[in-house]
């Protein structure tokens, strides 16, 4: 069996976990014989082609540098093109069984092509992006439930305080060439549906939006992201005299850091630490002197570093304000025997089991995220055993073998 994976980006140049569950996922079908290609794009001082732990990377598309900014994501528009002209050459080159859409932005691309010459494709759906043209499934600060029309998206965007990961400014929100051209870039997503065999979920949730948008459930296979528990359970776990809260979100306010913060007011007998990248992140830290928070302010942390920092940790907090499609971060502190503080949205729901292996608040209710965050500091016996149940569930329903079995068997039920 022959996997071609299209990804509009791939390690060494991931973007976030989708990347990286991407990559581990063909390299636990590598190990058990799979032959695995990937089509990706090409940076500076890529080679056109290489091998990556066994897999193939053909480094050909071009896209924008990252999604954080208003001028790389303009660029990133030209990503289907690029595969509706690099993919075919591909396919009749290395003639692959099935291509599998890894990311959400590499599904029109994929579609036309698996239509155009007939060849069975699977699609991904890692992101809410698949159901929201803003990236977010929020409404008005709350999960949407229902899908999109032109007016409601409208209706959304110009109360939208973030479209993906960059901030809604005044001359996007109100710009109708702006609406119409995000509209139209979700449209072709939603209308490359048709042309996939089968997709794999990352969760229930994401399940259940694909069945809202009429996908038969017997066309999908949830299929959890396989990440490399291992690193983080063989990391020596400490508690700290005081201790010590992590985030890991990034920022910008839909990932939830201005409500830790307000949360964390009038506590003490802690240290947050807080990691990631964005423009917000001045505008936080001056939030957080001034309502007194202890938190201390770091940039991005490379993914090889995490197992420790999270070992040297007390517990995560995951406040994302947007439907995740799973949440990385928490199944790794879970390996990690850390317990988690999430919002009760999204995928999350799947990872974290309430009062087992960690707790699941309200997102924007800023008073249940400080009764929460209260009550695992103020008991070291429950962060215990929240931690100790939640190894347990990430070894049992997120390790490499589980997840590569049920890959291959949806992968065997495609070509049969």
């Amino acid at each position: 069996m022959h996997i071609l994976m299209v990804s509009e980006y791939f390690p060494p140049h991931e973007k976030g976990g989708g990347e990286l569950s991407a990559f581990a996922l063909a390299k636990a079908l590598v190990k058990h014989g799979v032959t695995v290609s990937v089509l990706t794009s090409r940076f500076p001082d890529d080679e056109a082609q290489r091998t990556q732990e066994g897999v193939t990377v053909y480094a050909r598309l071009v896209t924008g540098k990252t999604p954080d900014s208003l001028q790389d994501n303009l660029q990133r528009g030209r990503v289907t093109k690029d595969i509706m002209r690099e993919l075919p050459k591909l396919i009749a080159d290395i003639k692959p069984d099935i291509v599998h859409a890894m990311n959400i932005t590499s599904m029109p691309g994929v579609a036309h092509v698996a239509q155009d010459i007939g060849i069975p494709a699977v699609a991904h759906i890692n992101s809410p992006l698949a159901f929201d043209p803003k990236g977010t499934l929020l409404d008005n600060g709350k999960e949407r439930q229902t899908p999109y029309t032109f007016g409601s998206f409208v209706s959304s965007f110009t109360r939208a305080k973030e479209v993906g990961r960059i901030k809604n400014k005044w001359f996007l929100r109100w710009n109708p060439v702006v609406w119409t051209v995000l509209y139209r870039r979700w449209n072709a997503i939603r209308d490359s549906f048709a042309a996939f065999t089968h997709f794999f979920p990352i969760s229930t949730v994401m399940q259940e939006w694909l069945v809202k948008y009429g996908v038969p459930t017997v066309k999908t296979t949830v299929l959890y992201n396989i990440i490399p528990l291992d690193a983080f359970a063989h990391e020596k776990t400490v508690m700290n005299k005081t201790p010590k809260l992590l985030y890991l979100g990034g920022y910008a306010r839909y990932k939830g850091l201005p409500i830790i913060i307000e949360a964390l007011q009038g506590i003490t007998g802690y240290t947050l630490d807080c990691y990631g990248a964005g423009e917000e992140k001045a505008v936080m830290q001056a939030q957080a002197t001034q309502a007194g928070v202890n938190a201390h302010f770091f940039d991005y942390m490379p993914p090889k570093d995490i197992p420790k920092l999270m070992a040297s940790h007390d517990m995560l907090l995951f406040p994302s304000q947007v439907p995740e499609g799973l949440g990385r971060l928490a199944i790794e502190a879970m390996a990690g025997s850390k317990p988690v503080i999430a919002s009760d949205i999204g995928g999350m729901r799947d990872t974290v089991v309430q009062g087992k292996t960690g707790l699941l608040v309200p997102p924007t209710d800023v008073a249940a995220w400080s009764s929460a965050i209260r009550e695992l500091l103020s008991d070291a016996k429950k962060r215990k055993a929240f931690g100790v149940a939640g190894k347990k569930r990430a070894f049992a329903l997120f390790s490499e073998e589980s997840i590569f079995k049920t890959a291959l068997a949806a992968y065997e039920k495609v070509l049969s």
